[in-house]
């Protein structure tokens, strides 16, 4: 830590100027220094820079209230895999963060991964295929 020279302030020294006057540690002030406490706020709308000109507007922030239930998982792991799969499809889906049925004992209340209403039949589609192809990897052979 070093102390500025014009207001006493320590610092970390990790800065090069005093975040709360500007000065340096040599005593030199910076005549265009503004604190981040007089400044306040940005009031400009946020825009994010996308590649090939797309929609520089986020979406929409989706409430809970949107989201419906899509799948049930086996376990939390597959959970969150399933969820990672359909956001990579372009579906935005989350998984529960935690089994209830650790939490709450015999009851049986396995993860669920949950989609917005709207994407729902896209999900679906998506999941029964999932579905089809984990049985088929997941399954013995009948053996004769």
């Amino acid at each position: 830590m070093w102390t500025c020279p014009k207001c006493a302030t320590k610092v970390d020294p990790s800065f090069e100027v005093c975040w709360a006057c500007g000065t340096t540690r040599e005593g030199v002030e910076d005549p265009t220094f503004v604190s981040a406490d007089a400044v306040g706020p940005d009031e400009s709308p946020l825009e994010v820079d996308l590649p090939d000109g797309e929609n520089s507007q986020p979406e929409p922030t989706t409430s809970i209230d949107d989201l419906v239930e899509a799948y049930l998982a086996l376990d939390l792991v597959q959970a969150r895999f399933v969820a990672d799969q359909l956001n990579e499809q372009g579906i935005l889906a989350v998984p529960d963060t935690h089994d209830m049925h650790e939490s709450l004992g015999s009851m049986s209340s396995l993860p669920r991964v949950w989609v917005r209403a709207v994407d729902l039949a896209r999900a679906k589609a998506w999941l029964d295929a999932y579905d089809q192809k984990y049985k088929a990897e997941h399954t013995e052979p009948d053996r004769a």
